[in-house]
């Protein structure tokens, strides 16, 4: 049988699959072949030199002694290395020495990223030749920065706060809660303390506005951006992708300026619409393929599928689900006397951490488990048991082609839709989300 569908594993690889003969594809979300961009190193110049917002770059660097980059970890696709490439020689070109250039990963609370993991996101160059410090968000020297008009006081990495020139790179891509990752989130949550974080996440992420796509009346997002203002990040160089995972845009400016602007390229290149609701929805979580990233990529199947339908999820995880998290559903069970969703609800609901211990990524993946549609989830992944599925709540399927053919015999005349990268979608709907 012809296999016309495909999901993504990675930029290059792509898994083939075919659908039973009563299946009606509505949506099947491809990129277009055959367009060309410049390298990233090229978009990262030409970003240099189209400046969104009032001043140009070389405007703000004439200001500066010292400058801070804040590049964003491994569980982005951010190519910090290629940028790191075009933008460094650019600032010693400007007369920056290098000891005057620090570059921060913005950690925010996942876990530090071992040295060989370091040097694969920035380069062996850039490790060895510059001050590279990984973001401690329980650090005691962490300085505080009150937001104005709000009372509160939120504490920074040191060697941001002492910065002249404070840049970011990142990668504004759809995210479930934020409405879209990147750009203020380089700070809030990268390179802020623990407590605020909490507080942050655990406040907000239950707001019915705090979804992915959706940034104006989000508190999620606007109080990121309010404590990105505060603490004064100057310039942000921000990756917009197509629905490949390819970079199609590199754009720099302020804060505000690039931002708006990438969040208006991401819709052009990301959003699709959908008049009704699908009964089974086929993706990948591509781009998130660390850990428990992946309920990411559970963000637009739930928007478009029906309760009643299913969904059919091909997680290319690059390696196991951390042995914690999966320990911390049974803590959850535990805690809530076998009542999960309502513990978790009711702590949320209260602002509280449900697993004050534990990083706010766990937290934060744990409520997308609680939080979302009942809708049924099959997995596919080789880096996942059934048993480890089972845990996270989750359905099991030894390959596409088996969980296919279970989902044809619930669901003969389905109307479907395929997402090549699930976490690279927008959905534009008809109906209130």
């Amino acid at each position: 049988m012809k296999k016309d569908y495909y999901l993504y594993l990675d930029q290059e690889k792509k898994e083939y699959f075919s659908l039973p003969g009563g299946w009606e594809p509505l949506h099947f979300i491809e990129t277009e072949d055959g367009t060309t961009t410049p390298s990233i190193e090229q978009m990262t110049r030409e970003a240099l030199s189209k400046s969104a917002g009032p001043l140009p770059f070389q405007a703000l660097l004439s200001r500066a002694k010292s400058i801070a980059i804040i590049v964003d970890d491994a569980t982005r696709p951010t190519p910090a290395a290629r940028i790191l490439g075009a933008l460094l020689p650019h600032l010693e070109e400007s007369g920056f020495s290098r000891e005057k250039i620090t570059i921060v990963v913005a950690i925010g609370t996942h876990e530090i990223m071992e040295k060989k993991t370091l040097e694969t996101r920035l380069g062996s160059e850039v490790l060895s030749r510059y001050k590279v410090v990984q973001h401690n968000c329980r650090q005691s020297d962490l300085v505080p920065v009150q937001i104005p008009d709000d009372g509160r006081v939120v504490k920074i990495n040191p060697e941001v706060a002492q910065a002249d020139l404070k840049v970011g790179i990142s990668s504004v891509l759809p995210h479930p809660m934020a409405g879209y990752g990147g750009g203020p989130k380089i700070v809030m949550p990268g390179i802020c303390n623990f407590d605020f974080i909490r507080d942050h996440h655990m406040k907000n992420v239950g707001h019915p506005r705090s979804a992915a796509g959706v940034t104006k009346g989000n508190p999620f997002h606007e109080d990121c951006m309010r404590v990105a203002r505060a603490v004064r990040l100057d310039y942000s160089l921000n990756c917009v992708y197509d629905q490949k995972g390819q970079i199609v845009r590199i754009i720099g400016g302020d804060l505000e300026s690039a931002f708006r602007e990438a969040v208006d390229l991401c819709l052009q290149k990301l959003s699709h619409k959908f008049e009704e609701k699908v009964d089974v929805t086929i993706t990948s979580t591509y781009p998130h393929t660390h850990g428990h990233q992946l309920f990411k990529g559970l963000s637009a199947p739930d928007v478009i599928t029906k309760n009643t339908g299913a969904i059919l999820l091909l997680a290319p995880v690059v390696g196991p689900i951390p042995a914690d998290f999966l320990n911390s559903f049974h803590t959850i069970e535990e805690k809530s006397h076998h009542n999960s969703a309502s513990y978790v609800k009711e702590s949320i609901s209260k602002g509280v951490a449900f697993l004050p211990d534990k990083s706010i990524d766990f937290n934060m993946a744990m409520s997308t488990v609680f939080l979302r549609p009942k809708i049924r989830v099959i997995l596919v992944s080789r880096h996942i048991s059934r048993k480890e599925a089972e845990t996270m709540g989750l359905e099991h399927s030894p390959s596409m082609e088996e969980g296919i053919k279970s989902l044809g015999k619930v669901y003969p005349d389905a109307k479907v839709a395929i997402f090549p990268s699930g976490g690279l979608i927008v959905p534009i709907t008809s109906w209130e989300r």
